[in-house]
């Protein structure tokens, strides 16, 4: 009875641990279908041939997804705005 108690009293902590394991394996299956190799990837990967930088991009973009294309564009993007206004911003202590 003390155990049905104390877990009615802090139930939000059950409930969070029980969100965040099903968040985490949601997680876990979302990466594995997201670099899981697909028939049409496969047999290109033997076409392309790297000559320059756009043949490169070409061939990252055949396999990577495009979140993933987004989030180190956005990264890319933040990190050089950000440098250029710290330049711009003396700091004034």
């Amino acid at each position: 009875m003390s155990f049905n108690l104390y877990v009615q009293q802090n139930q939000w902590i059950v409930e969070t641990l029980l969100a965040g394991t099903s968040l985490m394996i949601l997680l876990c299956l979302t990466y594995i279908a997201m670099w899981r190799p697909r028939e049409e990837e496969t047999r290109r990967e033997s076409e392309i041939r790297i000559r320059g930088p756009l043949s490169f991009f070409q061939w990252v973009l055949s396999f990577m997804p495009w979140p993933l294309v987004l989030i180190i564009f956005g990264t890319f993007i933040y990190g050089i705005a950000h440098t250029a206004l710290a330049m711009t911003r003396l700091p004034n202590w």
